[in-house]
């Protein structure tokens, strides 16, 4: 049984997914380096798929370059937060599980949290060093502190987040969101699933 999300459900998924990843991040802009946009971006790609996630990567670093609280719009800093963003959806589509009953534990969605805000770090970094024509490392040790409260604040969110909602939505939620496609007679029909993928 091959099963698909309609492009409605699409675009309102990812409308919602890219609302909750700017809310998150706004909602924290007080507390330098905290931030649930990376792991929301992160669901998004998991759950239902790398486009999708990919897709709320880049508008989430659009929107929010536009309404950037910390400052002006910085090119290169955009860039490597766009970087950073596609990666972590590239690792989250990477883990997606073939099989839908597979959920994802805690140890390694803290794991996974830790190494994927690392990354996104050293990479914005650069587009720091870049922009203040500073050596990376000294942005790197300048950034470390934050660097530091970011890489554990992420990698319990994702530890505490992501195994908790990935079963709500594919067992409670899943027949509204995902369909099976079956062809009958030359006609291909749609069948909401009345059970949890």
């Amino acid at each position: 049984m091959t099963l698909t999300i309609p492009r409605s459900r699409q675009v309102a998924i990812l409308a919602n997914m890219t609302a909750l990843a700017l809310l998150g991040n706004y909602a924290l802009v007080g507390i330098p380096s905290v931030e649930i946009g990376s792991v929301v971006i992160f669901i998004t790609s998991l759950l239902f798929g790398l486009s999708m996630g990919m897709s709320c990567a880049l508008l989430t670093s659009i929107i929010f370059a536009a309404f950037n609280p910390w400052g002006p719009f910085i090119p290169q800093i955009w860039i490597a937060q766009v970087i950073g963003w596609m990666y972590i959806a590239a690792v989250g589509g990477l883990l997606k599980p073939k099989q839908p009953d597979l959920y994802q534990g805690r140890t390694k969605m803290f794991i996974a949290g830790a190494y994927l805000t690392l990354v996104f770090d050293l990479v914005t970094n650069m587009g720091y060093a870049i922009v203040f024509n500073v050596p990376y490392i000294l942005a790197n040790i300048i950034g470390l502190p934050f660097m530091i409260v970011h890489v554990i604040s992420n990698a319990i969110i994702m530890a505490l987040v992501v195994p908790k909602i990935e079963p709500i939505l594919k067992s409670d939620l899943a027949s509204m969101i995902w369909v099976s496609e079956n062809t009958e007679l030359g006609t291909e029909t749609v069948e909401l699933l009345e059970e949890g993928i």
